[in-house]
């Protein structure tokens, strides 16, 4: 079997590996990306938070991706049941030096990621589907993966970088996967074009529309084409009747949305229905000896605070940070994984008790209680991704009202 050697080899080509590959090979590292598939390839989470601006800026990419993408101001939050509507902006937040993201068709948002990575000297591999992660003397030492011929080839590296999504590969195999509690939703979608949208700076905002059976989404693209999905609860999903076909269960689940079905009366709908079951999880540990876990590899909650993309792209720099002080200082490793860490379950128990919260109808007041600017600025700056660091008092406040279950 085919060996070679890396300072880190990275699992999966999504933004978060891709992200943190980057950030390593651009400092200098020696980095070997693996991907299963060959992109361009479809994939779920295509709304971006503003605070991952400064990673993608860090890699060269705004005018790139200002030039491919909508930008996106703001969140609109419907309720169907009530008939009531709350926009969140972002210049709301309360960091707002970062005013906008953009909403991206993930395929080819990651195809440009992927092909940054190449340009700052990744050296990447699609077609590699990485079987399992080698451990000696309890360090992680190595990635046995399997080409699409059959083939075994091998990788070593001082670290080892799991952002293989929701597969989760090295969770898994230690026994650290869990579901989280209160989450269980699967997600029903397509892309449509014609879509009732806004004409003017709110064009890009994420519609949120909550509804008896979850909430859905509408994500507008530049063009004419929008993502429109629906996050359902297990019950909902159970109604289904036999036989039936998830377009069929696509179309009457929305037909319960009379708002996202008004948006949708002049539209086409361009793609099949595509279905993610259970994606909610999250890994007790995330990093250890010689590896560490980034983006949805390490939890996934909801796709409606943009969480994913925000983890991946946000959190996969936090990792490379981490990263290269292990290589420059490997007697510091243990408690530079273990700050990071800790950095890294402070966002996502902040994620996970909103989107517990979420499914459980006890954010849909405080959605629309706040009526003032500063009212509205918590949750406005959870959705514009200013989750990272020690808690600021506002911060505090909503952990206190919406704890992890």
């Amino acid at each position: 079997m085919d060996v070679s050697s890396h300072d880190v080899v990275v699992l999966g080509g999504g933004p978060a590996g891709s992200v943190t590959a980057s950030l390593l090979a651009r400092a200098g590292a020696d980095v070997a990306l693996l991907e299963r598939a060959h992109f361009p390839r479809y994939h779920l989470g295509e709304s971006l938070a503003p605070r991952s601006l400064a990673v993608l800026d860090e890699l060269g990419l705004r005018d790139r991706l200002d030039a491919r993408y909508l930008r996106k101001y703001g969140v609109r939050i419907m309720d169907c049941r009530t008939g009531r509507q709350q926009r969140y902006d972002y210049s709301e937040a309360g960091h707002g030096e970062a005013l906008h993201a953009w909403q991206v068709p993930r395929a080819d948002f990651d195809q440009q990621l992927l092909l940054r990575a190449r340009e700052l000297t990744v050296k990447v591999f699609e077609g590699h589907t990485a079987e399992d992660v080698l451990f000696e003397a309890g360090r992680a030492t190595g990635v046995r993966a399997r080409l699409e011929d059959g083939t075994r080839v091998g990788f070593t590296a001082r670290f080892i970088v799991d952002a293989t999504g929701h597969d989760a590969l090295l969770a898994t195999r230690l026994g650290h996967r869990a579901p989280v509690p209160g989450i269980e939703r699967t997600a029903v979608m397509a892309h449509h074009q014609h879509v009732t949208r806004n004409t003017d700076d709110t064009e890009g905002d994420l519609d949120a529309v909550l509804f008896p059976h979850g909430w859905v989404w509408n994500v507008p693209f530049l063009g004419d084409v929008n993502s429109v999905g629906a996050v359902c609860s297990a019950t909902w999903m159970r109604a289904r009747a036999r036989g039936e076909s998830l377009d069929h269960f696509f179309t009457r689940t929305l037909d319960d949305a009379p708002l996202a079905r008004a948006m949708l009366s002049p539209a086409t709908r361009l793609t099949p229905v595509r279905a993610v079951t259970d994606y909610a999880h999250r890994a007790a540990v995330r990093a250890g000896p010689g590896w560490l876990l980034v983006g949805d590899a390490a939890g996934f909650f909801d796709p409606l605070f943009c969480a994913g993309t925000h983890l991946a792209i946000a959190g996969a720099a936090e990792a490379a940070r981490t990263l290269l002080r292990c290589l420059a200082q490997p007697d510091d490793e243990a408690s530079l994984l273990e700050r990071h860490a800790a950095l890294m379950e402070r966002a996502m128990s902040l994620y996970q008790g909103l989107s517990q919260a979420l499914h459980a109808g006890d954010l849909t007041e405080a959605f629309f209680e706040a009526r003032t600017r500063s009212a509205r600025q918590p949750l406005a700056s959870v959705f514009a991704g200013d989750v990272f660091g020690e808690d600021p008092p506002w911060r505090a406040a909503l952990r206190a009202r919406f704890p992890t279950k």
